[in-house]
């Protein structure tokens, strides 16, 4: 774990300083109202961009990681996708970037994330409570994956609960189907990986730094023109352009939200690709990395989408379902390089085809 002098929310919030300062050139909008909570629109109503998306994954993982864009050289094709280099992953990745924390937003709801879960009074659950860390700060950083930002006595909850007021805390929001958000997903590679060794019982504190490129799924957007000339109204959280007319983000655009959903996961099972740095004296990570990759799950070959319409939802969904293609591991304690798992542009091929069917892509 890491000192205590260090503050994840606050190497965050450093990171949104960095998206406040070139917020023009990242496509964003930010608003922020006396007594209220700070809200920075990433992709919602606002274009976004890959760049934007690159410090939005950055501020997930609490200023602990580095995200960038990169190619991915697959069989011969090479496919643009993201490169992340973490430092702590266990806290940065489980403790921050894990996104399982369910928060009400208009009629909906968004997947929160990053370094506001680990707030001393916090209570969004998750692996976070399994690494016998919590912080205190006097700003917090939360992460949504969504359309909508709650309404505003959601997000005085949320502050009064981590122990801040309205206004110290920043909200930043990327729906799946955007450049921004599908970046994001892409740099949560390592998390992934991370996510299923410690599903298999493995003790990943003992994973000292960790690194992971990812294919960026293809962007499917259906409804851009709806929100090109939307901008903040600054009141409440609400944006122009969802009155007057104009479609209902949330539910209009759910099959673009879905359908990158798929993809995003897809993405990360058949091309996603980690190296972990680590020190295993008794060698127990030999028994499980073989378990890590996805042609190891039961899931292997069949798309996201396919998975979640037979689950019901994708809290039902068996956790172990989560892998990447290949995991590389160092062992410090005793110098054995060891792998698993290969990347495999058919199969990502095949899934993007099904997806792509599945929803009618093909026939707009």
């Amino acid at each position: 774990m890491p000192n205590r002098e260090q503050c994840l929310n606050e190497n965050a919030r450093a990171v949104v300083g960095r998206i406040l300062a070139s917020r023009g050139y990242l496509g964003v909008h930010a608003v922020s109202i006396p007594g209220r909570a700070n809200l920075v629109d990433m992709g919602a109503r606002c274009p976004g961009s890959a760049e934007a998306g690159l410090l939005l994954a950055e501020a997930c993982l609490g200023g602990l990681g580095r995200a960038e864009m990169t190619w991915v050289l697959l069989e011969g094709a090479l496919l643009p996708g993201v490169k992340v280099d973490v430092r702590m992953p266990a806290l940065a990745c489980l403790g921050s970037q894990y996104a399982g924390w369910s928060i009400p937003a208009q009629g909906c709801s968004v997947m929160g994330s990053g370094p506001a879960q680990l707030l001393a009074a916090g209570a969004a659950g998750g692996p976070s409570r399994l690494l016998d860390y919590s912080e205190e700060s006097d700003v917090g950083v939360l992460v949504l994956e969504g359309r909508r930002f709650p309404p505003q006595e959601i997000i005085a909850r949320i502050a009064a609960e981590r122990r801040l007021s309205p206004s110290d805390l920043w909200l930043l929001l990327a729906p799946t189907a955007s450049r921004a958000g599908l970046v994001q997903i892409a740099a949560r590679v390592v998390e992934t990986a991370l996510h299923k060794l410690m599903h298999l019982g493995y003790d990943v504190s003992r994973v000292e730094s960790a690194s992971g490129v990812c294919a960026l799924a293809p962007l499917v957007q259906n409804g851009i023109g709806v929100r090109d000339n939307a901008r903040c109204s600054g009141r409440d959280g609400d944006w122009d352009g969802a009155r007057d007319g104009a479609r209902d983000d949330a539910r209009d655009y759910a099959d673009d939200d879905r359908l990158a959903m798929g993809l995003a996961n897809d993405a990360i099972a058949s091309t996603g690709q980690c190296r972990l740095t680590l020190r295993d004296r008794g060698r127990e990570i030999d028994s499980v990395l073989g378990r890590v990759p996805w042609s190891s799950s039961p899931s292997f070959g069949t798309p996201f989408l396919s998975l979640l319409d037979s689950c019901g939802g994708f809290g039902e969904i068996d956790p172990l379902t989560f892998s990447p293609a290949q995991v590389v591991v160092n062992n410090l304690e005793t110098g054995d390089v060891l792998q698993a798992g290969e990347p495999s542009l058919a199969m990502l091929q095949e899934c993007v085809k099904t997806c792509f069917e599945s929803m009618g892509v093909y026939s707009r």
